[in-house]
């Protein structure tokens, strides 16, 4: 038998190899997300939505979803052709086991056209999915915008 130390040990070591192993993909992610974020305030929204969607990806917008990086970006287009802004920043993620799927949820910032004094928050989560290269790949989206607050 093992010393109690000893299987203190071992218990430690396998718990913290198995954190370290979700922590990875998760990290992964959420690296993932903030490039995209970037890559939206440095070419546009809709370039970015478009980039990093899975071939299958769908888009959960009011009415019917879209579907694919085709579709999904022309919708974006027409979403911010008028020059507003949307950024956005992960706060946590959760890995599927495997570790081939994480959910990031965060939080965003829509800014009207220059002029316009609008500006919207809210909460969305992305469904990241590594892909065969090891990139990743965001396969479900979602937003939904804080409640406006009651005018007094």
């Amino acid at each position: 038998m093992f010393p109690e130390s000893k299987v203190k040990w071992v218990a430690m070591a396998c718990l913290s190899t198995a954190a370290s192993a979700i922590a990875g993909p998760v990290d992964d992610a959420m690296n993932a997300d903030r490039a995209f974020a970037r890559m939206a305030q440095e070419k546009g929204v809709a370039e970015a939505f478009g980039k990093y969607a899975t071939p299958n990806a769908i888009r959960f917008v009011p009415g019917a979803p879209e579907h694919g990086p085709s579709d999904i970006q022309a919708s974006v287009a027409k979403e911010f052709i008028d020059g507003s802004h949307l950024n956005w920043e992960p706060k946590e993620g959760e890995a599927s086991a495997d570790g081939s799927q994480v959910v990031v949820w965060g939080r965003w910032t829509y800014n009207g056209p220059a002029g316009s004094n609008l500006e919207l928050h809210g909460t969305y989560l992305t469904v990241w999915v590594r892909q065969a290269d090891g990139a990743w790949r965001y396969s479900h989206d979602i937003g939904n915008a804080d409640p406006r607050p009651k005018a007094l």
